[in-house]
């Protein structure tokens, strides 16, 4: 009955350990060496290191071509969540990562709200969404395709939320053409 109690004392206080543990952890913001999120966030992950990397979804211009890609929110950065006096050094000398962010040699820990403010921000798959900020009026560029480098207005976003619709300014004449979201930009 002894040795019982013993044990049963022994697990509570592993118990207490580790919610202290867990309770003392923080978010960093960790540099990582260039192209080398995924393998960071990976390598973080493995050796049990809560990681958080934001992505975005981007298209680009490729050979008269709109691709997508999958990019990190911030290049070169991801979150890490951990105890700084354990794990430090194991963040440090993981495979991918540059350093923690801080002042000096002192890492800084950021607030748990910017997290879950990038966290409120994500929709589907995962991905982080931005505010593009369009709004009827609103003077664009044309980034790419046919119409690349001419001015239009803004009218509306198309119902699948991928394709807008820009009047354009031909010989005088307010023409509605519809384009891929990705290749107008905002210019005023």
């Amino acid at each position: 009955m002894n040795q019982r109690n013993e044990i049963n004392e022994r697990d509570q206080r592993n118990q207490i350990n580790e919610k202290d543990e867990i309770a003392s952890r923080s978010w960093y913001i960790v540099h990582t060496k260039p192209g080398n999120e995924f393998r960071a966030e990976n390598n973080l992950v493995s050796q049990e290191i809560e990681a958080f990397l934001p992505l975005l979804e981007v298209f680009q211009d490729s050979h008269g071509k709109i691709v997508q890609k999958i990019k990190p929110l911030f290049p070169n950065y991801l979150f890490a969540k951990l105890d700084i006096d354990a794990h430090y050094y194991k963040v440090k000398w993981t495979r991918g990562v540059n350093k923690i962010l801080g002042v000096g040699s002192e890492p800084i820990a950021i607030s748990e709200r910017v997290i879950e403010t990038i966290k409120a921000r994500m929709g589907e798959n995962n991905l982080v969404t931005l505010d593009e900020g369009l709004e009827e009026g609103n003077v664009i560029q044309f980034t790419s395709g046919p119409f690349k480098d001419l001015m239009g207005i803004f009218d509306k976003k198309m119902s699948d939320g991928k394709r807008v619709r820009v009047l354009l300014n031909l010989i005088g004449v307010d023409v509605p053409v519809q384009v891929s979201r990705w290749q107008i930009k905002k210019v005023a």
